[in-house]
């Protein structure tokens, strides 16, 4: 896009534009805004159609659709009485708090979808532009004298999302939206038709500023804005779950020291300074990660990276950070020094990642991330190249263009599989299977309109049927749409030549579930039970627990192995205010099941953890915060488990060397990971584990699992739940949506890397 001058300095924003934005230092019109209301209803919650467009722990709701109405353009006065649809409602007057309107507080309580109009009179002295101020939970509409001047039904309060009750309060602004209205000498009707959502019924309003203003449209800005009135730099806000890049181009720094403050404004994302830039694609990076689940473990990490041009981020270290809170709202310091090839990291004081390393000499300077950011007083105190002490003494000429990885000219580590988006804007991986040696199947899940993962209906999407010929460098489809609910979505394996076989558990009958398809996929035999062998009241279920499969795997001499979870979900209820962060209240035990005889019958679950204080004694209770557990067989005859925590800041490990009969004590892998980690081990004895965090993390070891790499960044998205399996020698194949719902389109992205001693290698299509 070129260069830009932001005072004095030239940027690179790589594939967007920057410029500067002044703040406004107009005093707010002198107007009062009134604090007496009438308010008329509630309606019941069925008087409002609501379009969910994500109905999960986020609440993540869309469009509010009215079925009843008032008619209050006509009105001139406030009157005593409102008719709302075949309602008659008695006005009731309420004092604002402050710029608050509790409509909760005034009604004794909500549900979703009821409805209420506020009206207020508004008189002014003198013709004046008056610049409203207002923010609702969640959707509203207001008139000024009959006419409409304000409409968020279609997509709610978003700029003040309130992710729970206790939070709303504070959430919602009175500038959350911001509009103006030139107001004639006199008294105005105000009227406000207000709809809840599931969270607080708020309503915030008051007389804004011409800052205030300049402020609330900046969210919807798709350039970078530099904000020298607050010392603030924000990156494109509009596509905001996208890399985005920016480079100081007319500094060049071996020796450098970068600090600035930082707020990271989603609950997932990365937000890092880059030095040693060499381009848009090689340089340093100093970030911060963040996925769904650190805030179970309230656990913050930090790591120093490195970018060779491919799309891939290896981390040089990786670091969880002691005394540092998690809050989103937060400003924290972030401070990166570097000394020769010595790179010391510290955030909020507090010294993270200290790395030494010489893959970059002197280079420009520059704020990289993924997802919404925001960071202010940056300030770089570097030594000039020629003065520096790394490797290359002098910077050249900054190379421009977009050098990232999946870019031209750089190959994009993945591809797109299903580039078609006439079959709808959502792709998901269902499965990933090798069913010969020459040809790996992928039935894909596709939808459109409010589709989310988990919320499959026959309405909303389809699977449909692709393969790959070439170990994944290519794909087409093999069949058509089926209905999501006529494909099992269970465990897959190759039960022989030409037949696939799903197992499932069905917790409730206490069986397991067998079906057969020998047209790779298409269609299914009649479920088929599979036996449990052995007391299993005794060792696995437990009154008011829920049990899962929540693992598979098909060992090297036949044998299936079904990793359990057993849920203790009633704890929870015995902890006053219990939430994401609220340690000990999600207890989930990890046991195994075998069957030597292809799902027939399953033995007696043993748990997959020999949880003593001594060796040799009887094992006690395993651990308590173990999910979702892929598991992977060695050459060696080893089979290794990593289990997602619930709450803690690192994964768990184990492994049995007796075929799955008994496990070692679980221990903290040193790394963490969520979002449906997989596991696959080599032919060459090489484990490679994939898993949301940081960004789609992959982790490999050489060792069998004693030691791991620090990891590598393999795309920015942080959602994952994909699949990953071994089509070639040492080249696994990985398949992952683009996100969850958050962003549309949502194309599925399939990489094949080569796992070496070195590290993870992308090859792309070759």
């Amino acid at each position: 896009m070129g260069l830009t001058r932001i005072g004095e300095g030239k940027w690179d924003f790589v594939d967007r534009e920057g410029g500067e934005t002044r703040l406004s230092s107009d005093p707010k019109a002198e107007v009062s805004f009134p604090t007496r209301w009438r308010v008329f209803g509630p309606t019941g919650a069925g008087t409002t159609k609501i379009d969910w467009a994500r109905e999960d722990n986020y609440l993540w709701y869309k469009e509010a659709i009215p079925q009843v109405d008032a008619a209050v353009q006509n009105l001139s006065t406030i009157p005593e009485t409102l008719t709302v649809g075949d309602q008659e409602f008695d006005g009731r007057d309420a004092e604002m708090t402050g710029d608050l309107l509790d409509l909760s507080a005034l009604f004794g309580g909500h549900e979703a979808g009821q409805q209420a109009y506020a009206m207020a009179e508004m008189e002014v002295q003198s013709e004046t532009e008056v610049i409203f101020g207002t923010g609702c939970d969640w959707w509203m509409q207001w008139w000024i004298d009959g006419e409409p001047v304000l409409d968020t039904l279609a997509t709610g309060n978003r700029e003040g999302f309130p992710w729970s009750p206790r939070f709303a309060n504070s959430r919602i602004g009175s500038t959350d939206h911001c509009f103006r209205r030139r107001l004639s000498a006199g008294k105005h009707l105000i009227v406000v038709r207000t709809i809840s959502g599931q969270t607080a019924w708020l309503l915030r309003v008051g007389v804004a500023t011409p800052r205030d203003e300049t402020l609330h449209a900046l969210p919807r800005s798709n350039r970078w804005e530099f904000l020298p009135d607050l010392n603030e730099i924000r990156p494109p806000a509009l596509d905001y779950w996208t890399h985005t890049m920016a480079i100081r181009t007319d500094l060049c720094f071996g020796d450098v020291t970068i600090e600035c403050e930082f707020k990271q404004l989603e609950h997932s994302g990365n937000f890092g300074l880059i030095f040693g830039a060499q381009d848009s694609g090689r340089y340093y990076w100093a970030q911060i990660p963040t996925w769904g689940q650190l805030w179970r473990s309230r656990a913050f990490f930090a790591a120093i990276s490195v970018a060779d041009g491919s799309g891939h981020f290896r981390n040089l270290k990786m670091k969880l950070m002691p005394n540092v809170p998690l809050h989103g709202n937060e400003w924290r310091t972030l401070k990166v020094e570097r000394l020769g090839d010595r790179i010391q990291m510290r955030v909020a004081g507090v010294k993270g990642p200290c790395v030494t390393d010489g893959t970059y000499g002197a280079g420009r300077i520059g704020i990289g991330g993924f997802s919404r950011y925001s960071v202010r007083n940056l300030k770089i105190n570097g030594q000039p190249a020629e003065h520096c002490k790394c490797r290359l003494d002098r910077c050249g000429p900054w190379p421009g263009g977009d050098r990232r990885g999946g870019r031209a000219p750089v190959a994009p580590p993945w591809i797109h599989p299903v580039p078609d988006l006439s079959l709808g804007d959502f792709q998901h991986p269902w499965h990933l299977l090798q069913v010969s040696e020459d040809e790996v199947i992928m039935p894909v899940v596709i939808g459109r309109d409010n589709y989310s993962n988990h919320r499959l209906t026959a309405e909303n999407s389809a699977v449909h049927f692709y393969h790959s010929l070439d170990a994944g460098r290519s794909w087409s489809q093999y069949a058509g749409a089926r209905p999501t609910d006529s494909i099992p979505h269970a465990s897959w394996y190759v039960l022989r030549p030409g037949v696939i076989r799903a197992v499932e558990f069905d917790s409730t009958g206490r069986r397991f579930t067998l079906r057969d398809s020998t047209d790779k996929g298409l269609t299914w035999s009649k479920p088929q039970a599979g036996k449990l062998l052995g007391d299993w009241d005794r060792v696995y279920f437990q009154e008011k627990t829920t049990n899962e499969l929540l693992g598979f795997g098909h060992l090297n001499d036949g044998m299936l192995m079904a990793p359990l979870v057993r849920h203790f979900g009633h704890l929870k209820k015995m902890v006053p205010d219990e939430g994401m962060g609220t340690w000990g209240t999600g207890v989930l035990q990890r046991y195994c099941t075998m069957s030597k005889d292809e799902g027939l019958t399953w033995s007696e679950p043993v748990p997959m953890d020999h949880a003593t204080a001594n060796l040799g004694d009887k094992p006690d209770s395993p651990c308590a915060d173990c999910s979702e557990t892929p598991i992977a067989q060695l050459p060696s005859g080893r089979i290794v488990a990593l289990s997602r925590p619930h709450r803690s800041p690192f994964m768990w490990q184990t492994h049995s060397d007796d075929g799955g009969r008994s496990w070692r004590v679980s221990t903290f892998a040193p790394f963490s990971g969520h979002g449906g980690p997989v596991l696959v081990a080599t032919r060459s004895g090489y484990l490679a584990h994939v898993a949301r965090g940081p960004g789609l993390g992959l982790h490999c070891s050489h060792d069998e699992g004693v030691n791991w790499d620090e990891g590598t960044m393999i795309d920015f998205h942080t959602s994952f739940n994909g699949r990953m399996i071994e089509v070639e020698p040492d080249v696994v194949l990985v398949a992952y949506p683009q996100s969850m719902d958050e962003v549309r389109p949502s194309l599925m992205r399939v990489q094949r890397i080569r796992i070496t001693p070195d590290g993870p290698v992308p090859l792309g299509t070759d």
